[in-house]
């Protein structure tokens, strides 16, 4: 439900669309949210998706919203209003994010759901790398190091810690496609064959997720990202919040 004007909400029995009943009375928002977010005129500055989720959806970021103005400027062909291609041809999530807008998220789960949301701790991401060597052959032994070192120091500054995790994610999803795809299937028939170290890390939740994951996606690089992001389980009205630059997909929600 919401007011782009890519997909507009209408009321019920034919009475018009949202945005303009939202203009006609703006009260309906109120003048402090209308303000702070630049949602007069009947622009709702949310929007409103009831989602039933089977399978994983892929994973993404949002930019914040001077990055998201900066692309709006700079690419308008991609971050505008107006799809440039055939809505037969482009998905409703797409057309919603052709805008200078940043996206957001807040996730409130009315089932039993779960998601990847953020990065691990440093510390729980050092742990799989030295314990899943599935994943560490794929990171450059320089970068492997940094990270370790970083993960473990006290002295080392914020910046050098998320320049380390930046490198570390990079090699991750840029590994060359047959080495990554080799290396899952090791990984995949590992945790089938029952090698998976439970007392160190690689939890029964987590062997199940990942073999989940490849099968839903076979070979797919994303799948080792299960080490690298939270693996977050909502109880029904329980909520998280996704903010500019968090890496997410949501897993699972719709019994």
């Amino acid at each position: 439900m919401g007011t782009h004007t890519s997909s507009p909400s209408e009321l019920r029995e034919g009475r018009g669309l949202l945005a303009d009943h939202l203009k006609a009375w703006p009260e309906l928002i109120g003048e402090r949210i209308a303000e702070r977010f630049d949602a007069a005129n009947g622009n709702l500055p949310f929007l409103f998706k009831v989602l039933s989720i089977e399978k994983a959806l892929s994973i993404q970021s949002h930019p914040d919203k001077r990055t998201a103005e900066a692309l709006h400027a700079r690419l308008p062909e991609i971050y505008k209003g107006v799809s440039p291609y055939s809505e037969r041809f482009v998905s409703l999530i797409l057309r919603l994010r052709l805008d200078s807008n940043h996206k957001p998220e807040m996730a409130l789960a009315i089932t039993p759901f779960r998601a990847l949301c953020g990065f691990r701790p440093l510390p729980e991401i050092a742990n799989f790398l030295q314990l899943v060597p599935e994943l560490a052959s794929l990171i450059p032994a320089t970068v492997l190091q940094t990270f370790l070192s970083a993960a473990s120091s006290r002295h080392f500054d914020g910046q050098t810690q998320k320049a380390a995790l930046r490198n570390v994610f990079v090699a991750v999803m840029t590994a060359p496609e047959l080495e990554f795809k080799h290396q899952l299937r090791l990984l995949v028939s590992r945790y089938k064959g029952g090698g998976a170290k439970t007392a160190e890390g690689e939890t029964e939740q987590l062997v199940e997720l990942v073999v989940q994951l490849n099968l839903q996606f076979p070979d797919d690089i994303g799948v080792f990202c299960t080490f690298l992001l939270n693996y977050v389980v909502l109880k029904p009205g329980e909520a998280i919040f996704l903010g500019a630059g968090e890496p997410h997909a949501y897993i699972y929600g719709g019994d």
